[in-house]
């Protein structure tokens, strides 16, 4: 790793989500083994991920105008290993238990490993700050042995000025003309730049979302997609929106807010912390649908034709980061937050996270959280669905607001049911 790796704007929102949410953003991997840990393997591994890109942190730079820089640092969590076995009962809050103490960007710990004996393996988990990086780079780091860079001097703090200085005048002019000539793009900006109306909403506790764990058959997804004329992600969409559709009061709204974040990553190589886009896409309200896919397809793919470099910004991202932080917050493009759900679909699981210390994995699982919790009044996501596939099997993880959503038994009977609604044959991880 010797690339000068600048945060970007999403990198730069997440960071500030604690401040602006009253909550931050993680990502777990969990790992169901089928064999035990050698002793030692946990240390081992942990110390190989500190020599890569997750152990970085944002140093502020030395020239107006830079971006900030990632450089390296030692992660002072030191890894967990438990000797109590875990059963169906307890793997659930063994889990939970891994993220609800919330690693800030200000922090020493940097991110956080464990495990613990179960069944007749281990269960393992790795929780990472979204700031720190996106799902796909959490996958890349698994794969990776590599040692950071040495932080950026003041030399490449003037390139960056420099570059973003240019990139600012030469993009802005043509981006302002298209502006000026589109009154409802300039007057979603106007309302963007004014900021939020009337005072912020009371003080609520923060949340803490329940969660399910599944295994699928790959090929009965896609069959049941392809017969209901669809494709496996647009079956995955319909059925986060069903999630909602089911449980959550939309006060007459005629239209379901999911996200879909897309990654912008160019490939392991790519160092970004967070190479992706949130794209908004509005499915029909209502109650559950299980007929027919086709809308659904054909919105998700325009939604997604439609995505853009910049869509984290309202603004050109140049010229964002150039503005102060009062208005830069303001011009930030509605994320997932703003949404009622999430779709997050990671593809395919790559080879080296399909199996932690050398041990294979009977199963891997991906679960995005909001740490202490979500704060009703000051951000609109409700659920949050991962979806992974290792060879002929997909794993998918659903977080929800217990409010609308229950414990994890009726979230479990909620999420089996809608399943079987398609046809779909699944097993949950456990039971408790």
């Amino acid at each position: 790793m010797t690339a000068d790796v600048r945060l970007n704007p999403t990198d730069e929102m997440l960071v500030g989500a604690e401040r602006a949410l009253g909550s931050s953003r993680i990502v777990q991997v969990l790992w169901r083994l089928g064999a035990p840990l050698p002793a030692g393997a946990l240390r081992k591994e942990w110390r190989r991920l500190d020599r890569g890109r997750l152990s970085r942190r944002p140093a502020p730079a030395r020239v107006p105008g830079a971006r900030r820089a990632w450089v390296p640092a030692s992660n002072a969590e030191p890894p967990h290993e438990d000797t109590v076995p875990l059963t169906g009962d307890t793997a659930q809050d063994w889990i939970d238990a891994q993220v609800r103490v919330p690693l800030t960007v200000d922090s020493p710990a940097l991110w956080r490993l464990a495990a613990a004996p179960y069944g007749d393996g281990a269960l393992v988990s790795l929780t990472v700050p979204h700031f720190r990086a996106d799902g796909l780079g959490i996958l890349a780091a698994l794969g990776e042995d590599g040692v950071p860079s040495a932080p950026p001097g003041p030399a490449g703090d003037l390139a960056d000025a420099v570059g973003q200085l240019a990139r600012a005048a030469t993009g802005t002019a043509g981006w302002a003309a298209h502006v000026l000539a589109d009154r409802r793009e300039l007057g979603r900006l106007a309302t963007a730049l004014r900021g939020p109306a009337g005072p912020p909403p009371p003080a609520a506790e923060p949340r803490f979302f329940t969660s399910a764990v599944f295994d699928l058959d790959a090929d009965q997804w896609e069959e049941r997609a392809e017969a209901h004329g669809g494709t496996a992600n647009s079956l995955f969409v319909e059925i986060a929106a069903n999630l909602v559709r089911a449980r959550l009061p939309l006060d007459g709204r005629d239209a379901v807010r999911v996200g879909i974040p897309v990654s912008l990553r160019h490939g392991p190589a790519d160092l970004r912390a967070n190479a992706l886009v949130v794209v908004p896409l509005s499915v029909p309200a209502g109650g559950p649908a299980h007929a027919d896919l086709r809308t659904v397809r054909r919105a998700t793919k325009a939604a997604l034709d439609g995505t853009g470099a910049h869509s984290a910004t309202l603004v050109p991202e140049p010229l964002w980061h150039l503005l102060p932080a009062r208005y830069a917050g303001r011009l930030k493009a509605p994320g997932a937050q703003a949404t009622d759900v999430v779709a997050s679909n990671f593809g395919t699981l790559p080879t080296a996270a399909a199996r932690f210390a050398g041990v294979p994995a009977d199963g891997v699982a991906l679960r995005t959280m909001n740490v202490p919790g979500l704060v009703p009044g000051r951000a609109a996501l409700r659920a949050s669905l991962c979806l992974v596939r290792a060879g002929d099997r997909l794993t998918m993880t659903v977080t929800a607001m217990p409010d609308h959503f229950g414990d994890a038994r009726a979230l479990r009977t909620l999420v089996a049911e809608e399943f079987a609604a398609w046809g779909l044959r699944s097993r949950a991880w456990w039971q408790g």
